[in-house]
């Protein structure tokens, strides 16, 4: 199969995820994700790839609501449920890899994206790389798509 090909498939993949958790078709969602998770998956290439397509959109949608003068600054803040603090290193590696990968696409650090991305990809906890691709699936569904 082609880049263009695959790139193609990716976005088509990453649309239909996004789509698919807008209208709360959670079956739809749990077919397509272990497609993708694990040594024996029968699409496991995509993970890396549709992964960098998602923080692409989240990082647009995030852009899309930023000032108009493009002059920010990204950082993030995390809290748990009762709004207090909580430390990056407290939060699961693949979703740090996650907030990481967003925060480097945002400040057009391709290199820290592409590590981020293969630290989710070589993740040897399968439910870690779930964990990724859900919340990428729906950060982006929740911001404006440009």
């Amino acid at each position: 199969m082609s880049h263009e090909n695959t790139q193609r498939d990716v976005r088509r993949l990453a649309d239909q995820l996004v789509e698919d958790l807008g209208r709360q078709d959670f079956d739809s969602v749990a077919h397509l994700v272990p497609r993708m998770i694990g040594a024996d998956a029968p699409d496991r290439e995509l993970l890396r790839p549709l992964c960098a397509e998602l923080v692409a959109v989240i990082a647009r949608g995030v852009l899309t609501r930023a000032r108009p003068d493009g002059g920010e600054l990204f950082t993030v803040a995390l809290s748990d449920e009762g709004e207090g603090g909580v430390p990056i290193d407290d939060v699961q590696p693949s979703l740090r890899a996650v907030l990481r990968a967003v925060l480097a696409e945002l400040h057009g650090d391709a290199a820290g994206v592409a590590t981020q991305l293969e630290f989710i990809a070589a993740d040897p906890d399968p439910s870690g790389q779930v964990d990724a691709l859900v919340h990428l699936v729906a950060w982006a569904q929740d911001l404006p798509r440009p």
